[in-house]
């Protein structure tokens, strides 16, 4: 039927009808593949890119950007999509990475849940936080430098306020693998690792610590010095044993690795020269525990601290194979070093 036709059986209204019923009928499609697949707004490019949402930036500015960096072709389809579906007030700010390859539900409810951009980074056991500062480095994750003033300048409430320890953190930035966020500074990264090491240090743990008469602060620092002596698991309990029989007889301890950490360097042999160096960390100098841990022990060694072996030995000497001889007296010692130069 041509229109001279429509128009002469039904008038202009029933054509105005006609086009009215196409156009919600277009309208409902259009809505329902927004609805699922984002529209036109998903990129045919698939490049990955970081995108910065910073507090309370609007959905328009985040659009934007997505278009400009090629990750959408719309950025005003993309808004319509997220209206939609009412996620565009529930965007969480952050750094994260996005690509063409995701539809726009899936950029958007990245956004949503927080999914922000990670960096991994493993903290082995036993290290130091000038350690872990150059690790940050290496991986461009942060600077060496700003993360030794974070660890300085820590609001550890474990310490006292003028404890004379080198770094507040050092100790407390517990060993394991993290996924840091992009952009995160280097007193947020401190914040991360503190707080994976209040989780770890359990409250049965602190119960335990109180029980024998220890700080969670002596623990640790005991726990580093053992886990700088230690070769193996099964001798962390004895050597822990050893070091907390000679602070109950008022012995030093005589670590070699506090000497090397108050010196600030790495020492394969301690010399006596090394052994009279003027420092609270130099347990052959200073009586007791140093004032604060000398690397960041692993639960293995902060549990040999609170669970000791049920020994009287207060010696003992690691052979280059990686196994201990442990002795009751200084003679017994002395026979072991000559037995085993």
């Amino acid at each position: 039927m041509d229109l001279s036709t429509m128009l002469r059986r039904g008038g202009p209204g029933r054509l105005l009808g006609l086009l009215v019923v196409l156009l919600v009928l277009a309208a409902g499609g259009a809505l329902a593949f927004f609805w699922t697949t984002g529209g036109d707004a998903v990129s045919a490019r698939a490049p990955y890119v970081l995108l910065k949402i910073k507090k309370g930036e609007p959905l328009q500015a985040v659009a934007a950007q997505l278009q400009q960096d090629g990750v959408i072709r719309s950025a005003l389809y993309f808004r319509l999509f997220a209206d939609f579906g009412h996620s565009a007030a529930d965007i969480q700010a952050g750094t994260y990475r996005v690509s063409g390859r995701q539809d726009a539900a899936a950029i958007l409810q990245k956004f949503v849940d927080g999914a922000v951009a990670t960096h991994k980074l493993t903290v082995p056991e036993g290290f130091t936080v000038s350690g872990i500062a150059f690790r940050l480095q290496d991986e461009h994750i942060a600077s060496a430098s700003a993360f030794v003033r974070a660890a300085k300048d820590f609001a550890n409430p474990f310490l006292a306020q003028g404890a004379k320890v080198r770094y507040r953190l050092e100790g407390y930035a517990f060993p394991t693998t993290y996924a840091l966020p992009y952009g995160a500074s280097a007193d947020q990264i401190a914040d991360i690792m503190f707080a994976q090491w209040e989780r770890e240090f359990t409250p049965a743990m602190r119960a335990l610590a109180v029980k024998e008469g220890l700080t969670p602060n002596q623990v640790v620092t005991l726990a580093s010095v053992v886990e700088k002596e230690a070769f193996s698991n099964a001798e962390r309990p004895k050597i822990a044993a050893v070091f907390l029989n000679r602070l109950k007889k008022g012995m030093k301890l005589q670590s070699d690795p506090t000497v090397a950490y108050a010196l600030g360097t790495h020492l394969v042999h301690v010399s006596l020269k090394d052994e009279l160096y003027p420092s609270p960390y130099n347990t052959y100098y200073a009586a007791g525990l140093p004032p604060g841990p000398i690397c960041n022990p692993g639960l293995p060694s902060i549990q040999a601290v609170l669970h000791p072996a049920d020994v009287s030995y207060l010696y003992f000497y690691s052979l280059p194979n990686g196994s201990v001889v442990f002795s009751d007296t200084y003679d017994q010692q002395l026979a072991a070093e000559r037995a085993h130069p």
